[in-house]
C-alpha cells in the first residue's frame, strides 16, 4: 500500500479530459543455480523458506485518497471496471501481465504484480533471475501512461545494510520498450539469505510519475507486504 499511496501523493491533477493507456508484462520469469565451486564439497542448493503473490488493480477517484474501488488476488486475475476506465492484473503461471486504461480529467486507475521469495543460497553459489519482459504507454500533453517490470534480489550486507539488486524498464514517453531482465547475483564462501522476486505495473493517470528508480527501490516494500500477507494467512490456518 506504500507504493500506491506515494503514487497519489506525487499526483498533479490537471484540468482537462484525455486518455491514458499503459501495458506491461512479464513472460517466462525463471531461476539459473550455477555451482561456483565443484571442489569445495558443497552441493549448490537454492532453499525457499517463504514465497508469496499479490496482484492488485483499482481506481484512484481523488488523487489525495486512498483507492475505491480497490481489489486484491493472490493469483488468478484482479481486476476493476469503473466509469473512468479499467485495470487488470494476471497470473498465469510464470507469465505476469499488467493493463490500465483512464480517461477523465482527475483521477488514476493502477495495476500490480508481484511475485516474492525469501531464499537461502549455499555458499560459492550463483543465483540467476531471467524474464522476458516488455512495456508500453500512450498519452498526450495531458494524460500520462506508465508501465514498468523488474526482477530483484534483496539480501542483509556484511555491514548490516540492506542491498538491492534490480534489472527494471520503464515507458513513460508513448514508447514501447521489449528486452529480457536478468539480475545475477553470487554468495562467498558462506550462504547468505534474503528475497528475490518480481514486479509488473501500469498506471493511467492525469498525474506526473515518479522515476523508475523511485519503483525500484520501493519495490521491497511492495514485496514484503505480499510475503506478509502470505505468512499471516499460514498463521491462522496453522491456528484452525
Amino acid at each position: 500500500m506504500k507504493l500506491l499511496a506515494l503514487a497519489a501523493v506525487l499526483s498533479l491533477p490537471l484540468a482537462v479530459h484525455a486518455e491514458s493507456t499503459a501495458t506491461a508484462q512479464l513472460n517466462n520469469f525463471r531461476v539459473e543455480v550455477i555451482d561456483l565451486d565443484l571442489n569445495d564439497g558443497i552441493q549448490a542448493a537454492l532453499t525457499l523458506t517463504d514465497s508469496g503473490t499479490l496482484l492488485a488493480a483499482g481506481y484512484y477517484p481523488d488523487l489525495g485518497t486512498l483507492p475505491d474501488p480497490v481489489q486484491y488476488a493472490t493469483d488468478g486475475t484482479a481486476q476493476i471496471i469503473v466509469q473512468q476506465g479499467y485495470s487488470t492484473a494476471t497470473l498465469d503461471g510464470a507469465n505476469v501481465n499488467a493493463s490500465a486504461t483512464f480517461t477523465g480529467s482527475q483521477g488514476e486507475v493502477f495495476a500490480q504484480a508481484l511475485g516474492g521469495h525469501q531464499f537461502t543460497l549455499t555458499a560459492n553459489t550463483q543465483l540467476v533471475l531471467r524474464g522476458d519482459a516488455g512495456v508500453t504507454a500512450t498519452f498526450d500533453a495531458s494524460r500520462y501512461g506508465f508501465s514498468h517490470a523488474m526482477t530483484f534480489i534483496s539480501y542483509t550486507g556484511a555491514d548490516g545494510s540492506e542491498v538491492l539488486l534490480s534489472d527494471v524498464i520503464a515507458s513513460t514517453n508513448a514508447d514501447s520498450i521489449d528486452r529480457e531482465l536478468s539480475v545475477t547475483f553470487s554468495t562467498g564462501g558462506q550462504s547468505v539469505s534474503g528475497n528475490y522476486g518480481y514486479l509488473v505495473g501500469a498506471i493511467g493517470t492525469v498525474s506526473a510519475v515518479p522515476e523508475p528508480s523511485t519503483y525500484a527501490m520501493l519495490a521491497l516494500g511492495l514485496a514484503g507486504i505480499g510475503l506478509q500477507a502470505r505468512r499471516k494467512r499460514a498463521v491462522k490456518q496453522a491456528g484452525k
